[in-house]
């Protein structure tokens, strides 16, 4: 069983989840409510979870200030959000994991089913400060790292380090400098969303590129793209115009 705090400071939402936890989730145990980031410190601090379920927007201490005063944060952390660009943004390069509201069951059970996954690497603190690193970083329009989900966890890849992508399906392929390569558990879809706001393209629908590691653009074939490690990428028809553009 998971023990769990829900803090949100709207009271339907908190009874909401609460009920959805225990209809859909009987893993879960909710050891407390908490309508206020003040309380929901306490509550960290008096039950030790071992998941939070944290909502972002709340007045005076919101979600991202309430961990910053959580000295050592040993639980997994499921944020709730009404849609947010600049915070979903942050989730996605950084692997945490968030629910939109009005919550749906079933993202909430695969929430859950993610924690049970988390919890067997431990890196719960680590996972936390890189968000939190990374709000920074996009606040001050400076992200040079993304979190790139794998089968065991995920990896901290320096964003220069990418040369492009390749979908496989509902797996990518991640090409790095020095011929490293990385197959990561989501598709090209997930990488669009999380890379395209810095520098990034998608050129095809089973490529995306690194604008930064572009050697030359050739006509032939259609269009296609040299990258600086000598691979070439495929260009659609509909994507060319766009992407000199960007030259």
């Amino acid at each position: 069983m998971l023990r769990a705090i829900l803090i949100d400071d709207e009271p339907d939402c908190l009874e909401s989840l609460h009920q959805d936890l225990q209809r859909y989730c009987p893993d879960i145990t909710v050891e407390a409510k908490c309508s206020s980031g003040k309380e929901g410190v306490k509550a960290i601090h008096k039950i030790q979870p071992d998941v939070l379920f944290l909502d972002i927007d709340m007045p005076f201490i919101n979600g991202f200030e309430l961990l910053e005063l959580v000295p050592n944060i040993n639980f997994e952390v499921i944020f709730t959000t009404a849609y947010d660009k600049y915070a979903l943004q942050a989730f996605k390069i950084s692997a945490a994991d968030y629910l939109l509201k009005p919550i749906e069951p079933g993202q909430l059970q695969k929430a859950v089913q993610k924690v049970h996954l988390l919890q067997e690497h431990g890196n719960a603190a680590r996972n936390i400060q890189f968000l939190l690193d990374q709000l920074k970083d996009l606040e001050n329009n400076s992200v040079r790292r993304i979190a790139l989900p794998t089968q065991e966890g995920f990896e901290l890849i320096q964003l220069s380090e990418i040369i492009y992508c390749q979908s496989d399906g509902a797996y990518s392929f991640v090409y790095l400098q020095h011929g490293q390569s990385l197959c990561i558990s989501k598709n090209l879809r997930f990488l669009e969303d999380a890379l395209c706001d810095f520098h990034f393209f998608r050129v095809h629908h089973s490529f995306i590129i690194n604008l930064h590691q572009v050697q030359r653009y050739s006509r032939t074939d259609g269009g296609k793209i040299t990258m600086r490690n000598g691979a070439e990428v495929k260009v659609s028809r509909s994507k060319k115009e766009e992407l000199l553009s960007k030259f």
